[in-house]
């Protein structure tokens, strides 16, 4: 049990009756125990730091598991690890084709399932694509509290 902390300081009491002994009691608020003390039950919280540390993708990209990127449908991998992916435009310069007989020019084609960009020698062929990111790492910080009861001594008042 510990002994309270209190600050002396004088103080003006009118008195209505003496007493031929001292009578002492307990101040209010407090409860006396068995071993005759007064005493105080005194709740003590205490702030605790707790950080976390979290990954995500960036903004502009998409959470993968193993083997699943986007628009994939199957697993190709069981290594459990997870990233991102970002879309991205691939182009690839078109194909010249042969010209024919009649006409000695080639012409220029893109494969299927790819999207024309300019024509004649500078035509281009785009589709999209994926690539991988690494994803981001940031900690957050909060601080709770951790509450412990503690019961304290205190002198007993008395009068005369």
């Amino acid at each position: 049990v510990n002994k309270a902390r209190f600050e002396k300081r004088p103080v003006t009491v009118n008195v209505s009756r003496i007493e031929s002994v001292p009578v002492y009691y307990c101040p209010e608020g407090t409860v006396e125990n068995s071993m005759g003390e007064c005493t105080v039950t005194v709740t003590v919280s205490r702030p605790i730091t707790v950080s976390e540390t979290h990954t995500m993708c960036p903004a502009d990209a998409e959470e993968f598991g193993p083997g699943y990127g986007p628009g994939s449908s199957g697993s190709s991998s069981s290594k459990g690890y997870s990233g991102c992916k970002r879309a991205v435009t691939a182009t690839v310069p078109a194909t010249m084709l042969p010209g024919t007989l009649g006409s000695k020019a080639g012409s220029y084609a893109c494969p299927e399932g790819t999207a024309t960009i300019g024509e004649g020698p500078s035509m281009t062929c785009a589709t999209q694509t994926y690539e991988d990111i690494p994803m981001e790492t940031y900690t957050t910080t909060s601080i709770s509290y951790e509450s412990s009861t503690v019961t304290e001594a205190v002198p007993k008042l008395y009068r005369y």
